[in-house]
């Protein structure tokens, strides 16, 4: 009997598709970080057509008795989410077993991240007065 190729190709999992990856909803997260961060890099497509890659940092984490994947973009400045979870992981001198409140505010590209663990760790601007 011939192999049927394309039962085989149906079969086949997409990458990642065996994870259970973790997206934060609105609302406040109790996290624990189950593993340290790891690098990787992620292909994106714009809508105009232009291909870039986004560099990520994954872990495993628990959430509500749960174990998940998460991938956190590596941002620049220290209001981003990895920039936060830096300041934690710096502060202590890890990530892993480190327990964090996080709190999401808004969707999609409006998204806004605050580590509560982070905020006094973070940088003091001083304004200036006149």
């Amino acid at each position: 009997m011939p192999r049927n190729y394309q039962t085989e190709k149906e079969a086949l999992k997409k990458p990642n598709e065996d994870r259970n990856w973790w997206k934060p909803t609105t609302g406040t997260h109790k996290i624990k970080i189950v593993t340290e961060p790891e690098p990787f890099e992620f292909p994106w497509k714009e809508k105009d057509g232009e291909e870039k890659i986004i560099k990520k940092e994954g872990m495993k984490i628990h959430v509500g008795g749960e174990e998940y994947d998460w991938s956190v973009n590596q941002g620049i400045t220290e209001n981003s989410l990895w920039g936060q979870l830096l300041l934690v992981a710096a502060h202590n001198g890890f990530l892993k077993d480190q327990e964090i409140t996080l709190i999401v505010k808004g969707s999609g590209k409006e998204t806004a991240y605050t580590v509560l663990e982070a905020l006094p760790l973070m940088t003091v601007k001083e304004e200036e007065v006149k």
